[in-house]
């Protein structure tokens, strides 16, 4: 479903993100708070949540191409493409900032 442009785009905000000065420290932050989270999951909060994971992947795989219309693909195709367009403009304000 990703095109190569919308993919560019991702790289994009990416690399912008790891340019900015404060980006580092966010990343630390939010790792911190991750390593936080996880440390205050119990061991069957984390064996229930990868069990629901595993049981949405398999019937998500069983009934995507059967169940998803042409409609449905179209408008998502059409609102990642618009998002896209969305980040690029953010991104281009960005660099010009800079």
């Amino acid at each position: 479903m990703w095109n190569s442009e919308q993919k560019n785009i991702w790289k994009d905000i990416k690399d912008t993100w790891n340019e900015q000065p404060q980006s580092e420290k966010i990343n630390i932050q939010v790792s911190q708070l991750i390593n936080e989270f996880k440390s205050k999951v119990s061991q069957f909060e984390k064996d229930s949540i990868n069990s629901d994971i595993a049981t949405l992947k398999l019937n998500w795989a069983k009934t995507k191409r059967n169940n998803v219309s042409q409609f449905e693909k179209d408008s998502i195709k059409k609102d990642i493409n618009l998002i896209s367009k969305f980040i690029k403009k953010i991104i281009n304000k960005l660099r010009r900032k800079n």
